[in-house]
C-alpha cells in the first residue's frame, strides 16, 4: 500500500485523512517477548550494535518531529491541510513511543523516554545533528511567522522530502527488507511496516502541499530550492556509520552504496512531482546524473570517506579519485565566456598533491591531472582547501584573507578569478526579511 500512495501523481488530502483512519494501530499493544529473545539469541554482539545505531536515529528523530510540526500545523490556512497534518503528529507520536518502547524493552536502554534519549545520543552523526537542528530553526522561525508562506515551503522540504522522504524511507526499507527474509524481531518487523506505511503518507501529503505552494509562489519555489543547497551537503553525512565501519549495514545484508542511491533516487523523484527539475540544486548539478544511482552514490562514497563531504569537522584529504571528481564537478560549473576571455588555462597548483589544470575547448570544459602549458591563472593553494572552496565548506575569500589560497596571473585574470565559478543567486525578496540566515556564505 506504502508503494502505491507514494507513485500517484496526485492524491487528495480528504483521501489522505480517510486512509489514516483506515490503517491506524497501537504502539503499546505490539509484542516485544519474542524481540527480546531474538535480541539475545539471534544476534551477535556486531549486530545489536549496528542496530541501536541505526534505531537511535529513528527515535531520536521521531521524537524531534513530532515536536517541531505544530508550526506548519499554525501556518496551514486550509481545513483539509489542519486535519491531516493533525493525525500526522498523531503518527509522529506514536512513532516516538514505538521506537522507545523497543529500545527499551528489548535493548535494555533507559527507564523512560528522557533517559532513553540520554542514552542513544553517541550514536547520532554529525550530519543527523546539523539536519535536525536546521529542522529546529526553520520550524522555529515559521512559529513566530506564521503568516511567511517561503518558511513554510521551506519546512515542507525539509520535513516531508529530506528527512521522511529521503532518509527515512531509505532507512526504513533496508531494515524491513532484512527483517521480512530473516523472520527475526516480529513485534519490531510489524511496528516498521507500520511507521513506513505512515510516511509513506505523510510525503505523498508534503509533496502534494509543497507543490501547491511552489507552483504559485516564485518566492516559495525560491525558498524550498535554497533550503536543499543548504541540507543536502548535511543530509550526505546522516548514514555515516562509527569509524566508517561498513559492518554496520553489511551485517544486515545490504550496503552503504545501496542506501545513497535508494535515497538518492526517491529525494529526485520527489522532486519531479513537485515540479522542480532535479539540476536546479547545487549538490546535485556538480554530479554525474548520466550515471546509475549505484554509481553516483559509490562516487559520494569517495567524497565521504575523504573528508570531502559528510562531516565538516574532518579536514579533507582528497584521494586522487576525489581529486577527479572534484574537478569533473567543476567543469559543470564554470563559466565558459570568462573562462575563454583568460585566454589561457588555469592550473591548480596543490602543496599536497599532484597539481591540476583545466581548459576550454570546443565550447566545453575540460579538466585533467598535471601541469598546464602557460597557464593564464594559477590557484596555489592545498588540495585539503580547495576541496573545502570547491564544496562551498569554505567562502574563497576566507582562504585569500587566511593566505591558504593565493592567486598568480595578471591583474585582470586575477580580477576574473571570483566569476569563473558563479553560483546561481537565487533573489526574491523573502530572502531579505526571512529570520534564518545561511550558516555558511554562498561560492562567488
Amino acid at each position: 500500500m506504502s508503494q502505491d500512495i507514494d507513485r500517484r501523481e496526485s492524491i487528495s488530502y480528504e483521501k489522505l485523512y480517510r486512509q489514516w483512519e483506515q490503517t491506524n494501530w497501537s504502539a503499546t499493544t505490539i509484542d516485544f517477548a519474542r524481540d527480546a529473545e531474538d535480541w539475545r539469541e539471534k544476534l551477535d554482539d556486531k549486530q545489536r550494535e549496528a542496530l541501536l545505531w541505526n534505531y537511535s536515529l529513528f527515535l531520536v528523530g521521531e521524537e524531534a518531529v513530532a515536536r517541531n510540526l505544530t508550526p506548519v500545523l499554525d501556518a496551514a490556512d486550509g481545513f483539509p491541510e489542519s486535519i491531516f497534518l493533525t493525525t500526522q503528529i498523531v503518527d509522529e507520536a506514536r512513532h516516538h513511543v514505538f521506537f522507545d518502547r523497543f529500545v527499551r524493552e528489548v535493548a535494555g536502554l533507559g527507564t523512560d523516554t528522557a533517559s532513553t534519549l540520554g542514552a542513544v545520543d553517541s550514536y547520532l552523526t554529525w550530519g543527523f545533528r546539523q539536519v535536525f537542528e536546521e529542522l529546529d530553526r526553520v520550524t522555529n522561525a515559521l512559529r513566530r511567522t506564521p503568516q511567511d508562506r517561503a518558511l513554510l515551503a521551506q519546512s515542507l522540504a525539509l520535513y516531508h522530502v529530506v528527512i521522511e522522504g529521503m532518509l527515512a524511507i531509505a532507512g526504513q526499507h533496508f531494515i524491513q527488507r532484512y527483517l521480512g527474509e530473516r523472520r527475526i524481531l516480529p513485534g519490531f518487523f510489524e511496528g516498521i511496516n507500520n511507521v513506513s506505511r505512515d510516511e509513506s503518507r505523510h510525503v505523498a501529503f508534503g509533496i502534494a502541499f509543497l507543490g501547491d505552494l511552489v507552483r504559485d509562489s516564485d518566492d516559495c519555489r525560491s525558498a524550498a530550492i535554497e533550503l536543499w543547497d543548504r541540507v543536502l551537503p548535511w543530509a550526505v553525512g546522516v548514514f555515516i556509520p562509527p569509524d566508517f565501519d561498513r559492518d554496520y549495514t553489511e551485517a544486515f545484508g545490504f550496503t552503504l552504496e545501496e542506501i545513497y542511491a535508494f535515497g538518492l533516487r526517491s529525494f529526485e523523484t520527489k522532486l519531479l512531482r513537485i515540479g522542480i527539475d532535479p539540476e536546479e540544486i547545487s549538490l546535485l548539478q556538480r554530479e554525474e546524473r548520466s550515471l546509475p544511482y549505484e554509481a553516483r552514490a559509490r562516487r559520494l562514497w569517495i567524497l565521504i570517506e575523504a573528508g570531502v563531504l559528510g562531516d565538516d569537522r574532518r579536514d579533507p584529504e582528497p584521494t586522487d579519485e576525489a581529486l577527479e571528481i572534484i574537478f569533473n564537478s567543476m567543469t559543470k560549473s564554470l563559466d565558459l565566456d570568462v573562462a575563454r576571455s583568460l585566454r589561457g588555462p588555469i592550473e591548480w597548483s596543490f602543496t599536497d598533491a599532484d597539481p591540476w589544470h583545466m581548459v576550454v575547448t570546443n565550447g566545453r570544459a575540460d579538466a585533467q591531472p598535471g601541469r598546464a602549458s602557460n597557464p593564464a591563472l594559477t590557484f596555489e593553494t592545498s588540495a585539503s582547501e580547495w576541496a573545502k572552496v570547491a564544496m562551498e565548506r569554505t567562502h574563497p575569500v576566507q582562504s585569500l584573507a587566511r593566505r591558504r589560497l593565493r592567486l598568480r596571473g595578471s591583474l585582470s585574470a586575477k580580477a576574473k578569478a571570483p566569476k569563473l565559478f558563479p553560483r546561481n543567486e537565487r533573489k526574491s525578496s523573502w530572502r531579505q526579511t526571512s529570520q534564518l540566515r545561511r550558516t555558511w556564505p554562498p561560492f562567488v
